[in-house]
């Protein structure tokens, strides 16, 4: 299912792998801080959700590079961009 070159599988990437990337980032931050540093968080919340959205970056390249799937790229890019545009649009405006 993820070899296909389509705009959908594109999109439905773009939106999971930062999701999942945060998920992970947010549960190690939270299980680290507790066991190591008091219950001081190693990393904010803006950070972690600015590395999730650099996670399709990986994504991006592997299917661009990689496979050559151009339509899929596109689609992980669209995502990546309109995450981008909300994230300034939400913090910096």
């Amino acid at each position: 299912m993820l070899k296909k070159n389509s705009w959908i599988l594109g999109i439905v990437l773009g939106i999971l792998t930062p999701l999942t990337a945060y998920a992970i980032l947010y549960y190690a931050n939270i299980f680290i801080s507790e066991d190591i540093f008091d219950r001081q968080p190693i990393f904010r919340d803006l950070t972690l959700r600015v590395i999730a959205v650099v996670s399709n970056v990986l994504v991006f390249r592997y299917y661009m590079v990689n496979l050559k799937y151009d339509y899929t790229g596109r689609g992980i890019l669209l995502v990546t961009f309109a995450t981008v545009i909300a994230f300034f649009y939400l913090y910096y405006l």
